[in-house]
């Protein structure tokens, strides 16, 4: 019975937290590191898009480009660990 547990504790943890990293062709910490970075670069978008909404005037074109930049290291990331 306690095997029976480990077993399935193992498959779990396995499943939430190395699955799809090792998917990616990465390790847990280095698709933490990427997540981590690229959550900080769209909260930079918001902001930009934020303050946009205030001041019209401000940051035209910035959040469009910001965004753009990001689904292309996002969709490259992805390219590259299929070329591998």
């Amino acid at each position: 019975m306690l095997d029976s547990f480990y077993s399935r504790s193992k498959r779990f943890m396995n499943y939430v937290f190395v699955k799809h990293p090792e998917e990616q062709k990465m390790t847990y910490f280095e698709h933490l590191k990427h997540a981590c970075s690229y959550s900080v670069q769209a909260l930079g978008c918001s902001l930009v898009f934020m303050v946009h909404g205030f001041v019209p005037c401000l940051f035209e074109t910035t959040g469009s480009i910001m965004i753009q930049r990001l689904h292309s290291k996002l969709h490259g990331a992805k390219q590259h660990e299929d070329e591998k």
